[in-house]
Parts: structure tokens; C-alpha cells; sequence
């Protein structure tokens, strides 16, 4: 007698359940109930969640505000939360703002302005200050809903939230800060335990110019990737994948540090305004268009040329915060290549974060 392969078994067996009712075929839209998961499964269990996020709109990039946690741990911040974005304005491009008596405030790293954290909180809850290309608001909004299982809002409801006030109850409603009028969302709802494998602002696109991230522990392969470069010595893979192009965590003498690749649109990455940018996460003054060849180098990077700056902040700041960066432009993107950490390791890595990125290399 012929025998089978298991594997063909299995879908001749498939194939015949598929010609029964139409409804079994719904079957495949289910996959937490296949036996074969295992306990890694459970862990990707929603959770309840509540969500406090605004937008607010500024010269040239959007200004991206969000806190997430347990709903017990993030309702009673809800009003700290609205008076924090009463409080903030834009100064040279850039938020400031007044912080409620229990939170505190880090440096940014990576895409990060800045990282808001309550005090004496278990697990500790934390808001996200990100600048991003400008997008579409509705798109944002219904994607912060969708991230905890909630179903989208229309533009009718996006506009009759501008005289709606704000309120624990309310899903949607605006506020002023200064002569700019933000977005608020009051969200309650499950997420996922990988809420980055969504994308947290605009569907496939964050903030409309940046491929919606993977999961955080993916590290995309050369192969997948646009861009070669040759890897310094003791720098050891980071958290990459989707607009994270390459990414790297660099240790030395008990300090580390953070080096990641980053793309994003031409015509909303402008040069003076992104370094500006990385000069206020260190806590350093802006500069103007003249100052900016005293405060840069130029780097060739193939036949291309990356604009580089040393930024190095204030001793007075604990780890003395350092930036050494690059901008690179090339067709319809700026490439972004940031090394974040303390001054010290700054210094230390300089010179092979510079052979980086003149290493680099665009397919």
C-alpha cells in the first residue's frame, strides 16, 4: 500500500474540513487556540490598559505625547496629565512645560525628546515626549485605539472634540497650549504584551514618514536591510527592525551608550531644525543657520555627505549627556545616524562612530 507523509495527511485532512460549512473556514483567524503555541503564548495575552495621549502640531514636525499602564496606575494621573499639556508651549521649535510636583523628567534617547516619569510607581509608569514628521491626526488617534482593542473614530467626531472639555470620561477632546490647540486622547481598553509591534501613530507609517515598527527584539538581516556598513569592534546588536534601519548598544568602563540608524522623509527632516533638535535633548542652546558650520563637520560617506556635530552637554547634567550624530540626504530621505549616552563614552567612541557611518553604504 502508498504510504502518506504525516504532512500530507494533514492537508488532505485540512482540505476536506474546508469543503463542510463555510463558517469552519474562520478557523485560521484564531490561532491562540492551536495547541502547539506553548507558554510564550500566554505572555501575549491582552491586558487591561488605559491610555493618555496628545498631539500637539508644530513647525515642520508633530510633537507626540503618551502614556500607557495599568488603568488603576494611569486614571489617577489623568488630571496631572491634562495640566502638564495646559502647561506646554513651543520655544524655538521646542516644548517646554511645567511638570506636575510627582514626576520627573530624563534625558531622551534614541527618537525620544525626553522620558516623563512618575515617582514611586510599581511597575513604573512613564510618558513619552517624540517629535515626528507632520501626519494625519485621525489616522494617530485611530491608531492609539486600535493599539487597545478599540474601534475607530471619524473625522465628524475628530472635529466635534474641539468643544468637547476634558474629562475622564471623554475618549476625545482638545486643549490649548499657548496658541496651539492639541489632540487628546482618554483611552481604556486591552493591549497586546508587545504593544511596538503596532504601529503607534500613523497606520504603516509613523507619523507619516516612518515604517511602523516590528517587534522589539527583531534585528533585520543585511539582506533585508537598504543600507551595508562595517560594524566597530565591541559594538554588540541592538534593538532594530522597522524604522530602526540598525541599531547598536555600546559599553565600555561601566558606561553604555546607544547607536541607532534612522530614516524619515526629505521634506520634513530640515537640517538646522533636527540638529536643534538633538542640541535640546543634551540641554544645549539652539543655534541659527550661520552658527551651523562652526558647530558641524562634513563627513564623506561614499559619494555623498553626511553633516556631523559633537554634542556634548552640560557637566552640571548627571551622566554629563553627549550626542554624537550625522544627517545624511539621499534621494527622498534623511538618514539619521545618533550615538546617545554620557559624555565620557562619547569621547571615548568618536572616532569609530565616525568610520560607522562612513562605512555606510546605500543599496
Amino acid at each position: 500500500m502508498k504510504q502518506f507523509s504525516p504532512l500530507l495527511l494533514t492537508s488532505l485532512l485540512l482540505l476536506t474540513v474546508g469543503c463542510g460549512k463555510q463558517d469552519e473556514i474562520h478557523s485560521y483567524d484564531v490561532p491562540k487556540e492551536a495547541p502547539d503555541l506553548g507558554p510564550a503564548h500566554a505572555a501575549a495575552e491582552a491586558t487591561p490598559t488605559r491610555m493618555l495621549a496628545a498631539i500637539l502640531p508644530g513647525d515642520g514636525q508633530n510633537w507626540f505625547f503618551k502614556m500607557t499602564g495599568a488603568p488603576d496606575q494611569v486614571a489617577p494621573q489623568f488630571a496631572n496629565f491634562v495640566e502638564f499639556l495646559k502647561s506646554v508651549t513651543l520655544k524655538a521649535g521646542q516644548p517646554e512645560w511645567k511638570l506636575p510636583a510627582d514626576w520627573t523628567q530624563e534625558p531622551g534617547r534614541s527618537m525620544r525628546f525626553a522620558t516623563l516619569k512618575v515617582k514611586d510607581t510599581d511597575p513604573p509608569l512613564e510618558m513619552s515626549v517624540i517629535p515626528l514628521p507632520p501626519s494625519d491626526t485621525l489616522e494617530n488617534v485611530n491608531r492609539w485605539r486600535g493599539q487597545v482593542g478599540l474601534a475607530p473614530t471619524t473625522e465628524k467626531q475628530l472635529t466635534a472634540a474641539a468643544e468637547t472639555s476634558a474629562a475622564l470620561d471623554h475618549e476625545l477632546f482638545t486643549i490649548k497650549a499657548g496658541d496651539k490647540t492639541m489632540t487628546v486622547v482618554s483611552l481604556e481598553g486591552k493591549m497586546g504584551a508587545n504593544p511596538m509591534s503596532r504601529a503607534p501613530f500613523a497606520s504603516g507609517m509613523m507619523g507619516g514618514g516612518m515604517p511602523a515598527p516590528g517587534p522589539a527584539s527583531s534585528t533585520p538581516s543585511a539582506a533585508a536591510s537598504p543600507i551595508k556598513y562595517e560594524t566597530p569592534e565591541g559594538w554588540a546588536p541592538g534593538r532594530s527592525g522597522g524604522m530602526r534601519k540598525a541599531a547598536f548598544n555600546v559599553s565600555a568602563d561601566g558606561e553604555t551608550g546607544e547607536v541607532t540608524v534612522i530614516d524619515l522623509t526629505r521634506e520634513n527632516s530640515p537640517l538646522l531644525d533636527n540638529i536643534n533638535r538633538w542640541r535640546g535633548q543634551v540641554k544645549l542652546d539652539p543655534i541659527s543657520e550661520s552658527e551651523l558650520p562652526a558647530n558641524s563637520e562634513k563627513l564623506k560617506v561614499g559619494d555623498l555627505e553626511a553633516t556631523y556635530v559633537k554634542l556634548i552637554g552640560p557637566k552640571a547634567e548627571q551622566p554629563q549627556p553627549a550626542i554624537l550624530g550625522a544627517i545624511i540626504y539621499r534621494d527622498n530621505l534623511a538618514w539619521f545616524v545618533k550615538f546617545t549616552g554620557p559624555a565620557k563614552l562619547a569621547e571615548k567612541e568618536e572616532t569609530r562612530f565616525k568610520q560607522f557611518v562612513q562605512s555606510i553604504r546605500f543599496e
